[in-house]
């Protein structure tokens, strides 16, 4: 008959206590920015080469990119991305390409 080993419970509890404190600053932690600035309505038409203001567009953040291409496709042009001010803005936004 196979053995079956048990941890002591001074073991077991700093288990436990370990795994309750990594769910709780898990549970802490801030939500990661899914590009909530594009939760409102697209606007039905972009200009070409034009960048809308939107603080929220970080050029660093995946899902904000995603959000500024889906919604220069939707409003018809090619994609787009996020910039920050610099040669292709004067402020950050997302820059719709023609």
């Amino acid at each position: 008959m196979a053995r079956v080993s048990v941890a002591p419970p001074a073991a077991r509890a700093l288990l436990v206590l370990a795994a309750t404190l990594t769910a709780a600053l898990l549970a802490a932690a801030p939500p990661r920015a899914r590009a909530a600035w594009v939760e409102s309505d697209y606007p039905s038409s972009v200009p070409c080469g034009v960048t809308i203001p939107v603080e929220q567009c970080d050029p660093a953040d995946g899902a904000a990119n995603a959000a500024c291409r889906d919604m220069c496709h939707y409003g018809g042009r090619r994609g787009g991305r996020c910039v920050a001010p610099g040669r292709l803005a004067l402020v950050q936004g997302c820059h719709c390409r023609c």
